[in-house]
């Protein structure tokens, strides 16, 4: 045989053919349970997916369509490709560990980790530039004559904006999660530490929330005077009868002293007068901008004792944690040096009415933002 003139024995030949029958077998093998844990069955054959995710795609037009076209769960969580396919297969991997942990195994652990999950999957998406979207969506195949008036005008300027499918079509299959739990459990704690600080003359605090403030000492709960804005810095003078006297330094524009600014210029509040209050005033500038003066000046007045955190960085975590988990629902998160001081407040004005944040968070929120502004200077990033 043609072969055996090449020096080829018989074992040789049959070595070979064995091996790449095996390496067939294998790799076929290794293929077929590739695409058998690709089917919806499979997916949903554990309960914590088929009780929760899977009962609410059911409801969602990716099952039930005029079209009749339905993409399965790993249409939208599975890469086409095959390299990026095994890559996602081997990180899947981590879910066994945690399903035999049982991390899931109930619907009170599940909404509990809901919004955790989702951004796994909304951060990969994204990362992706919404590959799997892509695979049945694109802005080229869209004819914006057939959409509503709406959608028409926002796909186009996604497109031009070099958007994301996941920045807009969040929850489009499954349930919302709650995003605001996460960050509100962690300011529970924040305001737990706060009650239980101890504040002694000559320390220097930090308002976790908005408090009331009081220009004499009077009976807690007596009608304020006023209100000290989150993160205001403050100097403890005294404390007495669960109120305590702080000296609050801001700056005033021009003769309005009824609203007291961390910085000449820039409209970022520290504390809100309802009367003018008698204030030591310390120097004046310019600003250039505008020409107005601004009056640097120190006030001290009464607020609630346990209203007090002794250093800045925990609540800036808290309003990095309330910005990243809400102001990313509709596209990537803009660094807080993407705008200035003052156009932050138009930003945060038009965009909090899509969110669920309360009052106290956008005040938070916004503090934030602005201090860490594109014109603050870098000494400063700290109120």
């Amino acid at each position: 045989m043609a072969w055996q003139r090449f020096g080829i024995t018989g074992t040789v030949m049959a070595a070979a053919v064995g091996g790449i029958l095996a390496g067939v077998i294998g790799w076929g093998g290794f293929n077929t349970v590739m695409e058998a844990t690709n089917r919806t069955g499979f997916c949903i054959s554990c309960h914590e997916m088929r009780d929760t995710v899977y009962a609410e795609y059911t409801r969602s037009l990716h099952y039930r369509n005029g079209s009749g076209v339905r993409a399965e769960c790993a249409d939208c969580h599975v890469p086409r490709d095959w390299t990026h396919k095994v890559a996602r297969k081997l990180a899947a991997t981590n879910e066994l560990y945690h399903w035999l942990a049982g991390s899931i195994d109930t619907r009170e652990k599940f909404e509990a980790k809901r919004h955790e999950l989702a951004r796994h999957e909304w951060d990969r998406m994204r990362a992706t530039d919404s590959r799997e979207c892509r695979n049945c969506h694109s802005f080229e195949a869209m004819d914006p004559h057939r959409q509503s008036a709406k959608a028409a005008k926002a796909m186009a300027e996604a497109a031009r904006a070099g958007r994301t499918c996941i920045d807009c079509h969040k929850g489009i299959a499954h349930a919302f999660p709650d995003v605001t739990a996460g960050h509100r459990r962690a300011f529970a704690e924040l305001s737990a530490e706060a009650a239980a600080l101890a504040l002694e003359p000559g320390r220097r605090a930090y308002a976790l929330a908005t408090l009331p403030l009081q220009l004499e000492r009077r009976e807690p709960g007596s009608p304020p005077d006023g209100e000290l804005a989150a993160a205001t810095p403050v100097r403890v003078l005294a404390v007495a009868g669960g109120l305590v006297r702080v000296e609050v330094v801001g700056w005033r524009r021009g003769d309005a002293a009824g609203t007291l600014y961390a910085e000449a210029g820039k409209r970022i509040p520290r504390a809100r007068l309802g009367d003018a209050a008698a204030a030591e005033d310390l120097r004046t500038v310019t600003d250039p901008d505008t020409g107005q003066n601004w009056t640097e000046v120190r006030l001290a007045v009464w607020t609630p004792a346990g209203g007090y955190v002794p250093a800045i960085e925990p609540l800036w975590a808290q309003a990095a944690r309330v910005y990243d988990a809400n102001c990313t629902l509709c596209h990537a998160a803009h660094p807080p040096t993407a705008y200035t001081a003052n156009e932050w407040i138009g930003n945060i004005n038009a965009m909090r009415r899509l969110t669920k944040l309360d009052d106290e968070e956008i005040r938070l929120l916004q503090a934030y933002l602005q201090l860490h502004a594109r014109d603050r200077d870098k000494a400063a990033k700290t109120p």
